[in-house]
């Protein structure tokens, strides 16, 4: 073998020379609920619904703009369908492996079972109609079909009294997760069929903390 030089110690190409470079949003989104930082009531209620298999069809994330709704819903669709590192997991898992297929597909926004919709630009009873006339089916790849839906609250009337019927009678094999800023605009029916979590506006201490672990 060769002797190890100097080049060969090199470290590897920056994100700016290999053309990789992703904002920092993105690069450091949490992928698991370890990464969740100041959300320990949602954390620790979400754990201990998926280890005694007690999971609602549908769950509603709240809170300020970005303080991390949408990626929470991303989490929990890993943690849902997570097969595993090896390919045995037979169940939702409280801690997503981030290596198997399922896990890296819904990372990348590619899984063809998470379908996410930005109510905000598809506010109609059709968008509605449309998205959940794959309900009936059964997840392609996936353990769970699981619709996201950003910024619910814009939906039209005619649109939530679609949605309604499927939430009250889901199948087994669909989670929804609807992301809001303002619950008062969501009608009472819908609510009352949901999961809330008011995700908290994150702390002093703990973005310091977070932002050196970064720099570093």
């Amino acid at each position: 073998d060769a002797p190890e030089t100097e080049a060969s110690k090199a470290p590897e190409p920056s994100e700016s020379v290999t053309g990789a470079y992703r904002v920092l949003a993105r690069k450091y989104r949490p992928q698991d609920f370890t990464g969740l930082g100041g959300q320990e009531a949602l954390v620790r209620t979400l754990t201990n619904a998926i280890h005694r298999g007690r999971l609602a069809h549908a769950f509603l994330l709240t809170g300020v703009r970005g303080v991390g709704k949408t990626t929470t819903a991303r989490i929990i669709a890993r943690a849902l369908n997570c097969i595993g590192a090896d390919g045995t997991l037979d169940g939702p898992t409280a801690e997503p492996c981030g290596v198997c297929e399922n896990c890296k597909a819904i990372g990348e926004d590619r899984h063809m079972d998470v379908l996410e919709m930005d109510a905000a630009s598809r506010t109609g009873v059709d968008d509605i109609r449309e998205l959940i006339e794959g309900v009936r089916y059964r997840p392609t790849s996936a353990r769970y079909k699981v619709y996201i839906i950003d910024e619910v609250h814009m939906l039209s009337r005619n649109a939530f009294n679609a949605l309604l019927k499927t939430l009250e009678e889901p199948p087994e094999h669909v989670k929804f997760i609807f992301c809001t800023t303002e619950t008062g605009k969501i009608p009472v029916t819908v609510l009352s069929r949901c999961q809330r979590f008011d995700l908290r506006r994150v702390e002093v201490d703990t973005l310091m903390a977070h932002l050196g672990s970064i720099t570093q």
